[in-house]
């Protein structure tokens, strides 16, 4: 059967317009992995899935290394999956403060005495 595997790499960047940060997809990526570029034969159309995967992992982790030795504090997010979406790693740094609105409580009339 056939694989492809797609790394990708994700990251937030702050603009003028965007302040609180948009998503962006890094420069080169998704990169594609097809097992059918590995080792295809007649008997084999489908090539070699092992290492469509090997060669995967090892453009995750040069972009993990990537990420982690940026001197920004941007959040970033470095994903490998197969193409129908199922994830096999995944792994993000950064990220904003927690924004959730507190409730406010309502003041009680009077006040303290």
């Amino acid at each position: 059967m056939r694989n492809i595997f797609i790394v990708n790499a994700t990251q937030v960047v702050n603009s003028e317009s965007h302040p609180e940060g948009v998503y962006s997809t890094v420069t080169g990526y998704p990169k594609t992995f097809d097992s059918r570029n590995y080792n295809a034969t007649e008997e084999n159309p489908n090539g070699d899935e092992e290492r469509a995967l090997q060669v995967a992992k090892a453009e995750y982790f040069s972009r993990l290394s990537a990420m982690y030795s940026a001197d920004n504090r941007a959040m970033s997010v470095v994903t490998l999956e197969r193409a129908d979406g199922r994830q096999i790693m995944r792994e993000s740094i950064g990220g904003f403060p927690d924004m959730t609105p507190v409730p406010v409580e309502p003041e009680t009339e009077g006040g303290d005495e």
